[in-house]
């Protein structure tokens, strides 16, 4: 989807939707906010280089991938996601405050958030691109599988 902004706010009423797959939707911008897909279980976001802002759409996510992507932040709901089995992290994440990543070039994470620990369920976290990343916090005792990539400051 080479031309696509905006993702049309009737999305909110597609409660059976369980993946949203916006990958490489180059000029996506806007995800409608504030609302509940309570079947929505994986979303990718792969290669949306104009996403800002992490839409609060679901707390029931299970698979998310946020890779290259210009992410601003994540939902403060993110530490709340119980079901949060797999987590794609890329280097594109652009700038994360407080207990949140940081990075202000889109490719100089420089460290996990300690809350990770709490994502109970994960089971799979993917880090890749993050050269500037020095060190991993405790990871959750759920983790099966772990893959750090081009992070050569590690």
């Amino acid at each position: 989807c080479s031309s696509l902004v905006e993702i049309p706010s009737s999305i909110g009423k597609l409660q059976k939707l369980e993946w949203l797959d916006m990958g490489y939707c180059v000029k996506l911008q806007v995800v409608p906010n504030r609302f509940n897909l309570t079947s929505l279980e994986s979303v990718n976001m792969l290669g949306c280089w104009r996403m800002r802002k992490f839409p609060d759409i679901s707390t029931n996510i299970t698979y998310l991938s946020v890779a290259d992507t210009m992410l601003q932040d994540l939902p403060e709901s993110v530490n709340l996601w119980s079901r949060l089995r797999s987590l794609v992290i890329d280097g594109g994440l652009k700038t994360m405050s407080k207990q949140k990543f940081r990075d202000r070039s889109g490719k100089d994470i420089e460290r996990i958030p300690d809350w990770i620990k709490d994502l109970r369920g994960l089971q799979e976290l993917q880090i890749v691109s993050c050269p500037k990343l020095v060190i991993l916090p405790e990871l959750p005792l759920s983790l099966r599988r772990l893959l750090v990539k081009t992070c050569e400051s590690l």
